[in-house]
Formats: C-alpha cells, sequence, structure tokens
C-alpha cells in the first residue's frame, strides 16, 4: 500500500514539473524562411486560441542589439482581430513544437497589419538571470497594506493611524538603531537622478478673472527661472512677486519635459485605467506621456470595485504560456497598468510581453490576474480590451526583450487614501488605491489619483475653492509623518493646484541622495466647492503713528471678499529689534505671493548644480514653512520710487539672499518668524499692498 502511495505522489510530482517546465526551444539559428508555426492567445474571455506563423526571416539589429524574427500571421482569429493587436504581445510562437519566441508588435499596421516581429525566446530567457536589487525593500507582506472597505476604513481610521505610527517606529529601531543596520538601509538606495514629477498643462489668459491677474504678469519671471540656474536670473527681477502655486506648477512640468523618455517615443505604451472620468483621463494622460504612456479607460468593464473585496490577493496562483497577464501599477478603486500575454513559465517564473512597458529594467510591480473582454479598434490601433484580476506577483523585470516575474511573491506598496467633502452636493466620498513602490512613478499617480477622486466626487469640471490636508507617513522626518495643508482657488481647474504641493513632497523624497524614504501611507482629505472664496486686501492701517524697535503694533486689515461686505481684521506686527529709525515700509500680502529672491533662496528650485546642497528634510520643511494661500502676512520691504531705490532694493536683496543662504535651518526659521507676523482667514488672499510706519528709538 505504501509503495503503491508513493508511486502516485511521484507520479503527481513528476506531472507538476512538467506542467511549470520550460518547454524545448529553438533558437535564430535553426529558423529558415517558409518554416510554419502558430502562436496561442487569449482574445476573449480565458479561452486560448491561436493562429498560423510563416517565418520570413530573422533580424539582426546589430552588436549589443536583440534580433527579431519577422514572420507573417494568418488563419480565422487575424482576420477577425485585422492583424496583430496590443495586449498579443507575449503570445508563445512554436515551431515543430519548439518556442520560438514571443510575439513582439506588428509591423507598420496601416499598411502590413499581418506581419509582426517575434522577441527570440533565447533574448528573453536572460531576463531570468538579472539581478533584482529591488526585491530587497520589500520588507512588508502586501497583506499588512491590505485595501478596506469603505466601511471598515471609517471605523478603524483611529487604530489604523496609530498602527501606521507603530510600524514607523518598529522599522526606524530596526534598521536605523545600529550602524550597521543604517548601511543596509543605504545599500538598498538606487541614488536615482530623475525628476519624474508630472506635466501640468496651465493656461493663461488675459480675461481671468483677478485672481490670476498676477500670474499672467509674471510668466516671463517664471519661465526666465525655468530656463535658467540660479546665477543667470537677472539681478532686476529678485524682488518681483510670483505666484508660488504657479511657480511650482510651471516648474514641475519643465522638469517632466527634461527627463521624458526617449525610448520608443513614436509608439506609445497602451495603459489601460480604471476609475477615471474623461476629465480625470485627461489630466493623467498629460502625465504620463512624458513616460510614453497613453491611458485607455476600462472602467466600464469592470463588474466590481477592485479593492472592497475580502482580498485582493489569489494566493498559489498558477499561470500557463499564452495566458493574459496584468502589469500594474496602481490597484484599487483607481488601477492602472497594462496586459499582454505570458510567454513562458518555469516554476513560480514567468515571461511575457516581448517587449517593454516602461522599459525601466529592475522594477516592482504588481502581478495580476487579467480578463480579456474581446478586441476593438481597426487596423491603425487594434487592441485587446482588458480588466485587472486579482494580485498574483510581483512583476521585477521590464526590459527591451519582454517583462519577467514572480508568483506568489509580493511588491511592498504604498496605500493613497484620499476623503472628498463637496459642499455643493452635500457628498463626502472615500477612495483607496495602493500604489506599487516604484519611486519614478509614485508622485505621478498619487497627485492623478486625487485629482480624480476630486472629479468623481464633484461630477464637474473642477472649478473653485478646494482646501488639502495630506498626511506622509515616512521614516524621513523625526516625526514619522510629513503634514502639509493649504487653500486654492481657480476658474477653470483648481485640481491641478491642489495637487501641486503633494507632487512636489513625494518627489523630494522619492529623489532622496541618501536611502529611499520608505513612504509606508498617503492620506488626504480635500475639502471642495465651486464657489469663489477669495478676498483682495483694501487697506492695511497701524493702530500708532510711531514705535519703536521691538515695539508691538497692531495692524487693521481691510479686506474685500468677492461679492461680500468688506471685513476687518487686526494682525499684531513686532518690530524687529534691528530696525533704524525713519519710514518703515511694510508689505501686506497673501501668502501665495512671494520674491523670487525667497524662491532662489529656499529649497524648492532644484537645479542639477545644487540638487545634494539641502537633505530632503530641509526641502520638505520648506514645504512645511511656505506661507499658505488663505493667509494675510506682514514682512518689512523697501519702498521703491525711483531707479536709486530700485538698485538700492535689489543690492539689498541679492545680500539678504547670500545671508539667509549660509544660514542653518534653524537661522533661517528663526530669522523668518521675527520678520514676519501672519494670520489665517477662510479666503484665498488675491493680491498684495504696501503699508508703513515711522520708527523712532
Amino acid at each position: 500500500m505504501i509503495k503503491y502511495l508513493v508511486t502516485i505522489c511521484l507520479m503527481l510530482l513528476l506531472y507538476t514539473n512538467s506542467a511549470l517546465a520550460m518547454p524545448p526551444i529553438m533558437t535564430t539559428s535553426e529558423l529558415k524562411p517558409g518554416m510554419q508555426g502558430y502562436a496561442e492567445t487569449v482574445v476573449q474571455g480565458a479561452q486560448q486560441v491561436s493562429f498560423n506563423v510563416e517565418i520570413i526571416g530573422v533580424v539582426n539589429n546589430g552588436k549589443g542589439s536583440s534580433k527579431q524574427i519577422l514572420a507573417r500571421a494568418y488563419g480565422p482569429i487575424i482576420e477577425e482581430t485585422n492583424g496583430v493587436i496590443h495586449g498579443m504581445s507575449g503570445s508563445p510562437v512554436y515551431v515543430d513544437g519548439k518556442l520560438i519566441g514571443a510575439v513582439a508588435r506588428a509591423v507598420g499596421q496601416d499598411v502590413l497589419p499581418y506581419k509582426f516581429y517575434i522577441t527570440p525566446i533565447e533574448e528573453m530567457l536572460k531576463i531570468w538571470t538579472l539581478p533584482d536589487p529591488l526585491a530587497v525593500i520589500n520588507k512588508s507582506n502586501i497583506e499588512k497594506v491590505k485595501i478596506p472597505s469603505l466601511e471598515e476604513y471609517e471605523k478603524n481610521q483611529d487604530n489604523y493611524d496609530e498602527n501606521i505610527d507603530k510600524e514607523v517606529e518598529k522599522y526606524k529601531s530596526k534598521h536605523l538603531a545600529t550602524p550597521e543596520g543604517q548601511e543596509v538601509v543605504k545599500g538598498k538606495a538606487q541614488k536615482r537622478l530623475e525628476e519624474i514629477l508630472s506635466g501640468l498643462d496651465i493656461e493663461t489668459q488675459e480675461d481671468k478673472t483677478d485672481v490670476d491677474a498676477d500670474i499672467v504678469q509674471t510668466d516671463k519671471i517664471i519661465k526666465d527661472l525655468e530656463d535658467n540656474s540660479k546665477t543667470d536670473v537677472n539681478a532686476d527681477k529678485l524682488e518681483e512677486h510670483i505666484s508660488l502655486t504657479d511657480f511650482i506648477l510651471k516648474s514641475l512640468e519643465k522638469q517632466n519635459k527634461a527627463q521624458a523618455s526617449s525610448f520608443n517615443n513614436t509608439s506609445m505604451m497602451p495603459i489601460y485605467v480604471s476609475g477615471f472620468n474623461d476629465n480625470a483621463l485627461n489630466f493623467l494622460a498629460n502625465n504620463l506621456k512624458y513616460k510614453n504612456m497613453t491611458p485607455y479607460n476600462t472602467g466600464e468593464f469592470i463588474s466590481a470595485p477592485i479593492g472592497n473585496k475580502d482580498s485582493d490577493i489569489k494566493q498559489n496562483a498558477t499561470l500557463k504560456a499564452g495566458d493574459p497577464v496584468g502589469v500594474v501599477m496602481a490597484y484599487g478603486d483607481f488601477s492602472a497598468g497594462g496586459t499582454g500575454t505570458v510567454t513562458a513559465v518555469e516554476g513560480n517564473k514567468i515571461l511575457g510581453f516581448g517587449h517593454a512597458m516602461t522599459y525601466k529594467g529592475n522594477v516592482n510591480y504588481f502581478m495580476t490576474e487579467a480578463d480579456i473582454i474581446g478586441s476593438a479598434g481597426g487596423i491603425l490601433n487594434g487592441v485587446k480590451v482588458s480588466s485587472f484580476g486579482k494580485i498574483i506577483g510581483r512583476v521585477n523585470q521590464d526590459r527591451f526583450s519582454g517583462v519577467g516575474g514572480i508568483l506568489n511573491e509580493y511588491p511592498s506598496s504604498i496605500p493613497v487614501r484620499v476623503k472628498v467633502k463637496d459642499r455643493n452636493l452635500g457628498k463626502e466620498e472615500t477612495f483607496v488605491s495602493k500604489i506599487a513602490y516604484d519611486e519614478d512613478i509614485l508622485p505621478t499617480l498619487a497627485s492623478s489619483i486625487v485629482y480624480a477622486s476630486m472629479d468623481r466626487t464633484a461630477d464637474r469640471a473642477s472649478y473653485g475653492t478646494s482646501k488639502i490636508k495630506f498626511t506622509i507617513m515616512t521614516d524621513e522626518v523625526p516625526e514619522g509623518k510629513f503634514e502639509r495643508e493649504n487653500m486654492f482657488y481657480d476658474p477653470k481647474d483648481v485640481g491641478q493646484f491642489t495637487v501641486g504641493e503633494l507632487t512636489q513632497a513625494l518627489y523630494f523624497l522619492c529623489t532622496n541622495m541618501d536611502k529611499p524614504s520608505n513612504i509606508l501611507d498617503v492620506k488626504v482629505d480635500v475639502d471642495f466647492t465651486s464657489s469663489r472664496k477669495t478676498a483682495s486686501i483694501v487697506s492695511a492701517i497701524p493702530d500708532k503713528e510711531e514705535a519703536k524697535p521691538g515695539e508691538l503694533v497692531n495692524f487693521n486689515v481691510t479686506l474685500k471678499p468677492y461679492r461680500r461686505e468688506n471685513v476687518t481684521v487686526t494682525i499684531p506686527y513686532t518690530i524687529p529689534k534691528t530696525q533704524k529709525e525713519g519710514q518703515m515700509f511694510l508689505e501686506v500680502k497673501g501668502g501665495g505671493f512671494v520674491q523670487l529672491g525667497q524662491v532662489l533662496q529656499s529649497g524648492l528650485v532644484v537645479t542639477p548644480q545644487d540638487i545634494a546642497q539641502l537633505s530632503t528634510v530641509d526641502r520638505l520643511n520648506e514645504i512645511k514653512n511656505l506661507n499658505k494661500n488663505n493667509e494675510i502676512v506682514i514682512s518689512p520691504t523697501i519702498d521703491v520710487e525711483s531707479e536709486k531705490d530700485q538698485d538700492k532694493a535689489i543690492k539689498e536683496a541679492i545680500k539678504l539672499s547670500e545671508e539667509i543662504g549660509k544660514m542653518s535651518k534653524k537661522e533661517r526659521e528663526e530669522f523668518n518668524k521675527n520678520r514676519e507676523s501672519k494670520i489665517s482667514t477662510d479666503y484665498v488672499i488675491d493680491n498684495f499692498i504696501q503699508t508703513s510706519i515711522n520708527i523712532k528709538k
């Protein structure tokens, strides 16, 4: 009996190993023109089908490049799809029962839709031999960040925040307590210098409302700053005011363009997304275009919201050659990724696609099941329409010859939780997604998800006023979390302004020069209304005509809110002890306006010359300490009435900028604290004025 059971077990083991083993292969040296074969793929549902293949020849692209096999496809399936289409990529091709490679792409789909390239299997097999340093960042099991349902989220929010705090402390004590642990963390750093911020289209028109007037006037200043380094900026502009919000967004766009991928620039990789309405899809498309990606919305094909299921993971999953597979960067209420076909499986390792998706080498993406809805489009843009299933593994390689992954191992990921309150509809919605830990794409996807959450909740174009508060849980800052809140208004698209500072903060974390910042969680709260909540400063009158250095003066500031009665607020200001006798001029402004000189000496401007001068913590503090758009700020300035005054102002601005640049972080904070006073309001302050007071010792 025992012998019989052992025999059965051996038979089962042999069968299992055979099912997971590579089939015999045929190299390009063995191929001859005219050879016949077939390819296996899925065009609808899960049923594999095949189409006929005829080998035309082998294309040698030269030393250092991969060979490609040119072939012709024919048969009923090809007639139905009008040739080889997107999503067939990776379909295994066999000749004489041997695997020769994977469908890669069609050749000139507009004129030769049935001819296509095959990536040779000997090129794809190299993917399995490549190093996988990103595997070491997968410190936490994916189950630890499983997306809860909305009900669970609301119920356990307090406990969740507390647990995240504990996780941060646990990680810091484990990895940072000893010099050895610190070295381990440093060894994980990829030290990439890419600036990967989302591009944002900003339109300025002369007929915009008052809130945009200063932006229109300072467009040239911003452009000059983007086109030049610090030392190239003309000194006579240092005292000019710019909108910091607009500056950040336009700078991000400039950086994004500079970092645009040059790979396969004429052919955009289709990325399937769900959860994005048309407006948000356009925003995402603009962000992804610099990554050579084009999003296609497939949300209508998803029957149940992903992320609200009992489990996002399918344990002990299996795949076979010819099956559809997903390579997913974001997963949940908002998803983004690509689908293709499995080429080969050996044990828990898979090969697929037959070409690159992002061409970023060693990556850290979700591997998911994929459901093929059907095919769509014609010979110019044919594509398999797909949706993502459950997570089944981790994609770790994205190379020219294809993608590679590991079944039943999972990538580290970052939950992004967005709560949006729309005051016009009296509606509140919570959205949760998780982003695979990829520092290059994290800022882009996170900001797009927040934007899309606003769009979904309001169900309209995102004009109006918004308040945002975001919290990033990370071990980069001593307290374990970075928080920032602000208020924005735009008559056309306030959403893009709302996510600007979040994008900037994530970018600073993701380009940390010393180590991975280990972002554990991103939580965003947005309060949103279509109403215009702006106000202009009418006057700022001190409560006394003269004062001494060190004396407290109350300024009565009159505001004119949009379509509302004037209101007056009192702002106390202490005259600096070092203030000279004579007329002291002060600037009373909205917190969103800054002098160009202030921007230049801050850590917000990142150029190749100074990228390593400030730490990530310093840059985050620059964001944290920025005045807010709904604040009124009083600070000293110089009255410029003549060219002589202007020359004096410029010289003093340059000197002050140099002095501040030499200060420590603590000294700079103390300096700014003692020179200005501010108060929060319920309005975005859209202008600035001057006032004065006589100083006598």
